[in-house]
């Protein structure tokens, strides 16, 4: 399966689990006696954890009654069944049981933790409907049963759901249309989407949301357009764009008419986009853009507003065809970080990064760089680093000298010659960086070395 950047919401799940159990632990070598699991598990007694991933286990162990509230991984094995009553001499907090086997789960596997059991993990197993084991689950806060191939979500399941569940992690290819049962999930504020292959969601598919959604993750989806009460939903604070390889820019743009005004985080990894959409406008608060393995080609003028937000301040793009430097992120004046990478950048103009008067760090590894124009930094009066490694430059950029906070400078596997002709002009740098990289002419002699001496025996 693809390595999704944001697996749930395991990483949420955690983030909420540790308001009750530390993630600093120190394991034992041996069960202590009140683990509930033998060996080859193993506990923390103190935190109350219990470890069984990736023990190739085909059957659950047998249990023994432990008091607290525990919480099991018991992820990565070949487990077919939860029986009937497993649970029952243990209260359970977290249920890590993602990527085994399971295809039953008994009717009463959670007996005992009706009350207790708030972050349940079963995505990727083999499971063709949803157990009424956790329909009984009356204080889940979050299920995760993404990657089962399953059609529906069992109405009577999600019914007895209503009151408690909050994040919910679903889809498979097996599903062939939007579930509307999960409308009856009224306080849902977090849907994460997974490799459903239909081309369209209902219009209203995330009315029953509008008010509570705040967190809105799509992967591999089928989708080529989203539904029109995506604009309803005015609380969106985060999204995850990722494999939607049907799902164009130009049709988030058409789909997404009201933006976002709470909108703080956006990531777009491996869709095919070769620009991104126009749907900022309104976010003034966002405060982070990730833009990963997409083949975006430009960026168009009205990406990014004027002013945009007071809040980002590092914008990352990895894995583009840009070949240059788009001109729209001028309108992005709070940039202090911006990283380029894996791209096919060529070369750096004067007027490329003018505007971006608080630039400190500027990343552009990895890309085809032959030429950077004399005046390029001419006005980042802050920029202190720059990483220009592995790239096709043969000589030190006389631009460098003209940004007057720099402190190091990645040239590293650079093809630099170092020779007085290609860059004596060093000497009258008064305040010469920290150069990483080497002298290709000269058996890989550090660059840094070589300048400190001997550019000060060049004429």
């Amino acid at each position: 399966m693809a390595e999704y950047v944001h697996q749930l919401p395991k990483s949420r799940f955690l983030l909420f689990t540790t308001v009750c159990i530390q993630t600093v632990l120190t394991l034992t070598t041996h069960a202590p006696p009140d683990c509930p699991l033998p060996l080859p598990c193993a506990c923390n007694g103190n935190q109350q954890i219990v470890y069984c991933s990736n023990k190739s286990l085909s059957e659950l162990p047998p249990i023994q009654k432990s008091e607290g509230k525990w919480t099991f991984y018991l992820d990565d094995n070949r487990i077919e069944v939860i029986p009937d009553n497993y649970f029952s001499g243990v209260k359970v907090n977290f249920l890590s049981l993602e990527n085994n086997d399971i295809h039953t789960i008994g009717e009463n596997a959670f007996q005992g933790s009706e009350d207790s059991l708030n972050y349940l993990h079963l995505e990727n197993n083999s499971m063709t409907e949803l157990p009424n084991a956790i329909g009984k689950l009356r204080q889940l806060t979050a299920v995760s049963i993404q990657g089962n191939p399953m059609v529906d979500l069992t109405e009577t399941v999600i019914r007895n759901l209503t009151s408690c569940l909050q994040l919910i992690s679903f889809g498979s290819k097996s599903m062939t249309k939007w579930p509307k049962n999960i409308n009856f999930l009224i306080n849902i504020f977090s849907i994460d989407l997974y490799d459903v292959q239909y081309p369209e969601l209902p219009e209203d598919a995330f009315s029953t949301f509008k008010d509570n959604l705040v967190f809105l993750n799509l992967y591999n989806t089928g989708l080529t357009k989203l539904p029109p009460s995506i604009n309803d939903c005015q609380n969106i604070s985060s999204m995850i764009f990722q494999e939607n390889k049907k799902l164009s820019a130009n049709s988030i743009t058409k789909s997404i008419t009201r933006g976002f005004p709470f909108l703080t985080s956006i990531t777009f990894q491996d869709n095919g986009l070769t620009t991104l959409p126009s749907i900022f406008s309104k976010s003034t608060r966002i405060g982070r853009i990730v833009v990963r393995d997409e083949p975006i080609l430009y960026l168009r003028d009205d990406t990014f507003p004027q002013h945009l937000s007071k809040y980002l301040h590092y914008l990352p793009f990895s894995g583009t065809r840009l070949t240059s430097i788009p001109s729209v992120l001028s309108n992005l004046d709070s940039l202090t970080g911006l990283s380029i990478t894996n791209s096919q950048i060529q070369e750096i103009q004067d007027g490329d990064c003018s505007s971006l008067f608080n630039l400190g760090v500027l990343y552009l590894s990895y890309n085809p760089l032959s030429l950077i124009s004399e005046n390029a930094f001419l006005n980042n009066k802050q920029l202190g680093s720059i990483a220009l490694d592995h790239s096709n430059l043969t000589t030190v950029p006389k631009a460098l000298k003209k940004a007057l906070s720099l402190q190091t400078v990645d040239m590293t596997s650079c093809q630099v010659e170092c020779s007085c002709e290609n860059i004596g002009w060093i000497k009258s740098w008064k305040s010469i960086p920290t150069f990483y990289g080497s002298c290709y002419n000269l058996n890989g002699t550090s660059l840094m070395i070589y300048i400190t001496d001997q550019i000060p025996k060049c004429p």
